[in-house]
């Protein structure tokens, strides 16, 4: 069949215009792909931690938060107890469920670190147990962050 150069031209437009596209489109998935894969590598320690007394007793954990991801992420607090010497039933010091974020949810620029304070409620029973246990260094903070990437949910654990 023979075409006229100018409807081959005009086939040729319509192919540019399709293989742009569809490059954009590609671009775009795979970024947001490669950010969800790197959800893993988010990094979340505990670095602190001290025993605020008062009527309601609390224990407050500093904990640094490392994004190397090439996106903003926002962290939340999800399950995180305070143990001594390890995570296991009948060790933990902070009442669970407790924790919180002291600002209530933290954002972590793209390739940045943070520092978040985690506040967690303490029984008054428990508040020498807890000051003991961070004197002795065996304060150990477990449990999972929830953290948002590309509005998406993951769970990082600590």
């Amino acid at each position: 069949m023979v075409r006229s150069p100018r409807t081959q031209q005009l086939l040729l437009g319509v192919l540019a215009v399709l293989l742009a596209v569809s490059g954009v489109a590609f671009a775009s998935t795979a970024g947001a792909q490669v950010s969800w894969q790197q959800r893993d590598a988010i990094d979340i320690q505990a670095t602190e931690f001290r025993v605020v007394d008062g009527d309601e007793p609390t224990v407050e954990a500093t904990v640094e938060v490392r994004n190397p991801t090439s996106v903003p992420i926002v962290v939340r607090a999800s399950g995180v107890v305070l143990y001594e010497a390890v995570a296991a039933e009948g060790n933990a010091l902070s009442t669970p469920r407790s924790e919180r974020l002291a600002d209530g949810a933290a954002t972590v620029g793209a390739g940045e670190t943070a520092t978040v304070t985690l506040v967690a409620d303490l029984t008054p029973e428990d508040v020498e147990p807890t000051r003991t246990a961070i004197e002795e260094d065996r304060a150990v903070l477990s449990g999972s962050f929830l953290v948002e990437i590309r509005g998406r949910n993951a769970y990082v654990d600590v």
